[in-house]
């Protein structure tokens, strides 16, 4: 019994000079390649045992080989990699995108320009997100791009052949020609 007593006396002796972590920090003149996000201190256990615990936050594409893992030595203590776990955390990262198309149309009629939409489409952002926007037919305008005026000279010819002495005031000084009333010019 006396030997076991004393067995675990020199256990607890052990334990408490040195202090476990669950990750590593470089030593002098290694860099790391990762940083933890977040680094906690605490005791642990009868023997009060002072543990460090280190979170890293990686990417699918980051290689968790790269984190720290040798002993190091800090405020006179020397620490171990005690345990690394691993906790994957699925998300989806999603970001609102609006693009405006401009067609040209020969009609005005809402319906009809909705018609020649197309209800969905595949869109790359410059950020890299990929996926399909859909058509919000609330959101379409129909705007008028301008107005023209369009001038052309109409003409019309008459013949008056039976008067007589070339009176000019036989002649109508207008006349309607497709629909259209010419007044006369010249004679």
């Amino acid at each position: 019994m006396k030997r076991i007593f004393t067995i675990l006396c020199a256990l607890a002796l052990v334990m408490a000079g040195s202090a476990t972590a669950l990750a590593a920090e470089p030593e002098a003149g290694q860099s790391a390649s990762y940083y933890p996000v977040s680094v906690e201190e605490y005791t642990y256990g009868d023997f009060d045992e002072l543990r460090i615990n280190k979170t890293y936050q990686l990417s699918l594409s980051d290689d968790p080989g790269l984190i720290p893992t040798e002993d190091f030595v800090r405020n006179g203590r020397r620490y171990y990699l005690l345990d690394m776990t691993r906790k994957d955390e699925v998300g989806v990262d999603i970001q609102t995108h609006t693009e405006a198309v401009t067609q040209a149309s020969d009609t005005n009629n809402l319906e009809t320009i909705l018609q020649r939409l197309d209800a969905e489409m595949e869109v790359t952002t410059e950020d890299g997100y990929v996926g399909i926007l859909r058509l919000d037919h609330t959101s379409v305008q129909v705007t008028t791009d301008g107005y023209a005026t369009k001038t052309s000279t109409l003409t019309a010819s008459r013949s008056y052949p039976n008067l007589s002495e070339a009176d000019t005031s036989l002649i109508p000084k207008s006349i309607e020609d497709k629909g259209k009333t010419l007044t006369l010019g010249d004679v």
